[in-house]
């Protein structure tokens, strides 16, 4: 099939436009692992003292629900490949390599940059100003890396898409 027949099949119309709308902003706000990777710089570099207001409200306990949107992700793609009427399915090789590349950044998240995460919250939650702990430093030096790996995993993922090979 050539690239013009394959352009005449793009599914259109309001819904599809709407769900498309709504696959790309759950990406882009997954890119916001980026910013976990940027407060924990900052923790690393606090020496004594107090923190600041944001390092410290960003590490307040809880669930850090602006991460998790990467999980719509793949729902909202799983909903436009049904949307689509069969032009696009799950065997093409770009979807594959798409799931691929989520799947890979939503398991770094899970298994290294939260639980990194996690730990920092518990430790600072008992900070007494006396200077960031070692093992905070360390956990911080693991999210910088760890946010790293799956914003550059995101953004291959959005390339393949985008590009569709």
């Amino acid at each position: 099939m050539t690239r013009f027949a394959a352009t005449a099949r793009t599914p259109t119309g309001p819904a599809f436009t709407v769900v498309l709308l709504c696959h790309v902003a759950s990406v882009l706000l997954a890119l916001l692992a980026a910013v976990a990777g940027i407060v924990a710089a900052a923790l690393a570099l606090t020496a004594k003292g107090e923190l600041t207001p944001w390092v410290r409200s960003y590490f307040s306990p809880g669930v850090n629900w602006v991460g998790r949107v990467l999980y719509l992700v793949p729902v909202f793609g799983a909903a436009l490949l049904v949307m689509s009427g069969g032009a696009y399915q799950l065997g093409d090789p770009w979807v594959e390599a798409g799931l691929g590349l989520w799947a890979a950044a939503a398991l770094l998240a899970e298994s290294v940059l939260w639980p990194a995460e996690r730990r920092v919250q518990r430790a600072l939650a008992d900070w007494a100003g006396r200077g960031v702990p070692v093992t905070v430093r360390g956990s911080c030096r693991t999210m910088c890396v760890s946010a790293a790996g799956v914003v550059a995993l995101v953004v291959a993922a959005m390339v393949v898409m985008m590009a569709k090979p």
